[in-house]
């Protein structure tokens, strides 16, 4: 372990008047605020497939996987306070350090006791061994992990998280910020925001795919897993070239749109919303899909090969049909039945509010 620190004090004062060479004042109330940042350099050997924790009650990790045999860190620490005297009394009580227990290393932090109008953030810029596992989470704070074979687990109250070039499951969950994942390999994927957008791209040989969105928009791209699943409670969903047993969409408010889709069963819905799906010609003639849409109109292109049951439904809309289909009963306007062919394929389209079309 190798401590190495430097501060860097800056010190603001509040004002009812602006100097005319032009300071940057910061008020807390009628308060003057001073900021202390000290900066801690620790390094502690690693070994693959260990699993390395870190959190921080306010502030940033970037972590990032080398070919290295240690972890390295540098921990920016951030003091504020009513005076200079106290914010570098506040930075220099912080006190960094590892805790290793078994295979698991921790990164902790010991803050002393803050008063009213004093606050600590601490941010960590990691190095570390590309083959471990990663737990980290911020209270408020971004969340940047990229480069490693392991799992990866990663959690914030408020602020962005972000994972890439990942060999292996990967789960994180924001609370207020996106959450985008891209380039992972060999694991589940489970992405959350309860309020912000999810984004998910380049990810393959994955088993569960699971993505939802309280208030946001939730997107996947070039996606080959089991299972795909995707949420939004407020906002669009929209899948794009994915492969998968089964593929389950729904928007409660908003655009579900699937296009370049290769499964074997498929369910997409939107509460308040239009939706299209357009599978890729070679899915399998045997495909299972369900699609609905309570307010807006419904569009499917079905692969060539098609063969089954058909069920379309329309409460205030029109139906249109490219299909051969063979009507069996008579043919009503806001529903029709038949099939195509001798498969045992199925789709089932319903619309509340709006027309069907398939193609």
């Amino acid at each position: 372990m190798r401590p190495n620190a430097s501060i860097t004090l800056t010190l603001v004062f509040a004002t009812f008047l602006l100097p005319a060479g032009g300071c940057i004042l910061h008020m807390d109330g009628w308060w003057p605020t001073a900021n202390v940042e000290r900066t801690v350099e620790l390094e502690h050997p690693l070994e693959a497939g260990a699993t390395l924790a870190v959190g921080t009650a306010s502030g940033s990790i970037h972590l990032t996987g080398q070919d290295v045999d240690a972890v390295h860190v540098v921990a920016t620490i951030t003091a504020h306070a009513a005076s200079e005297e106290q914010a570098q009394e506040l930075a220099e009580q912080v006190s960094i350090g590892f805790e290793s227990s078994g295979s698991r290393l921790e990164i902790k932090a010991d803050r002393p006791p803050q008063r009213k109008r004093q606050s600590i953030s601490i941010s960590y810029q990691i190095v570390a061994p590309r083959q471990i596992h990663v737990n980290c989470n911020s209270a408020s704070g971004s969340l940047n992990l990229t480069y490693l074979t392991g799992n990866v687990e990663g959690q914030t109250a408020s602020g962005s998280v972000e994972a890439a070039h990942i060999t292996g499951s990967v789960n994180l969950r924001t609370a207020s910020g996106s959450a985008r994942c891209e380039a992972v390999r060999e694991g589940d994927v489970h992405l959350g925001s309860a309020s912000g957008s999810v984004k998910l791209s380049d990810a393959m040989q994955i088993g569960t795919c699971d993505l939802h969105a309280a208030s946001g928009s939730v997107r996947a791209t070039s996606v080959e897993a089991d299972s795909i699943r995707m949420r939004s409670a407020s906002g669009s969903v929209t899948l794009t070239d994915a492969r998968a047993q089964t593929v389950d969409l729904h928007s409660s408010s908003g655009r579900t749109t699937a296009e370049q889709i290769d499964c074997t069963r498929l369910k997409a819905e939107s509460v308040s919303g239009s939706v299209s799906v357009a599978f890729v010609p070679a899915a399998p003639g045997d495909v299972v899909a369900e699609l609905s849409s309570g307010s807006g109109s419904v569009d499917v292109t079905i692969p060539p090969s098609f063969a089954g049951q058909v069920d379309l439904s329309v409460g205030s809309g029109s139906i249109h049909t490219d299909l051969p289909l063979t009507i069996a009963g008579s043919i009503k306007k806001k529903r029709i039945r038949g099939t195509v062919g001798e498969g045992s394929g199925r789709l089932s389209a319903r619309a509340g509010s709006g027309s069907i079309r398939v193609r």
